[in-house]
């Protein structure tokens, strides 16, 4: 397995005289959500059509799942797929003809397809043209068709815009879904913050072509609760992994932990199950991306 699914290094672009990107930089680890915000016209469309082949970089490098974009490409998009602006749908065909049209072109097993239809949760809406469809219902069929290829990287650009509530917490359970059950990276944009709070394991920063270095507040975005049968020999155990300023004892029965990546979750948890500590919660420390949004770009 690569290291990283996506490795963008020194973008730099322009539209005439005026330079969008400058020196962008960031990376992406395998079975990771990353949240990219930034003021509008910062940049973060501009690097995601980079990222898609969409537009060209003038100068940079772009890998996916370890190839270079620019010296293998056929590879490179083979690993990722993309949802940019408004979800690609013909809208006077049927959900599942637009499915079987895709298939067909990726040469996609027939399992696979009735996978695809099923993920989609559209039912008997797949006979249907999809000039009839919700917002919601667009957006799970071109998520659908997306992940069709199992890629190892999603963008998405906006995706909860146009959205009602009901659709946006439908989104970011299929997207948690998606990274589980698929082993997808996710980087996404959104000016949606209370949604980019709850989804992102990790935050990226941009404005005015540039990245950001994220605020201290971010050094944190691993932390969890864990509720415990056994405050104290909880803690003790968290001590033979992690340093004494990572815990954080919490009431009578629980420690706030923060980890340095998702595996050392896997490794805590193990740890009290093989010194019979019950867990009676754990749950992610959400971070305040409010709080965040205003300590690097001054405003909302």
């Amino acid at each position: 397995m690569n290291q990283y699914v996506l490795e963008v290094s020194n973008l730099n672009k322009s539209f005439g005289k005026k330079h969008v990107l400058k020196d962008v930089s960031f990376k992406v680890k395998p079975h990771e959500i990353v949240g990219f915000i930034g003021p509008n016209g910062a940049g973060k469309s501009t690097t995601m059509k980079c990222i898609c082949n969409l537009i060209f970089p003038d100068s940079g490098s772009i890998k996916v799942n370890g190839y270079d974009l620019s010296k293998d490409r056929e590879n490179a998009l083979a690993s990722q797929s993309a949802l940019i602006e408004s979800p690609g749908l013909y809208m006077d065909m049927t959900g599942r003809e637009n499915i079987m049209l895709i298939a067909g072109l990726r040469r996609i097993s027939k399992e696979r397809v009735e996978e695809i239809c099923t993920f989609t949760e559209l039912k008997d809406a797949l006979n249907r043209r999809v000039s009839g469809y919700s917002m919601g219902m667009k957006q799970r069929l071109a998520l659908g068709i997306a992940i069709m290829n199992k890629p190892k990287l999603l963008i998405l650009d906006e995706p909860s815009n146009g959205l009602d509530p009901t659709g946006i917490i439908h989104l970011r359970s299929t997207l948690e879904h998606l990274m589980a059950a698929e082993e997808i990276a996710i980087l996404f944009s959104s000016h949606q913050l209370g949604e980019v709070e709850k989804l992102a394991d990790r935050i990226i920063c941009i404005n005015e072509g540039r990245m950001i270095e994220p605020p201290s507040a971010l050094n944190e975005q691993f932390s969890y609760i864990f509720q415990v049968s056994d405050q104290a020999k909880a803690k003790a155990l968290g001590q033979t992994i992690f340093t004494d300023e990572k815990i954080r004892l919490i009431g009578d029965d629980s420690l706030r932990i923060v980890l340095g990546n998702h595996e050392q979750l896997d490794e805590i948890i193990g740890l009290f199950q093989k010194s019979n500590i019950k867990l009676v919660d754990v749950q992610k420390d959400v971070m305040d991306v409010e709080a965040i949004y205003k300590e690097v770009y001054g405003t909302l």
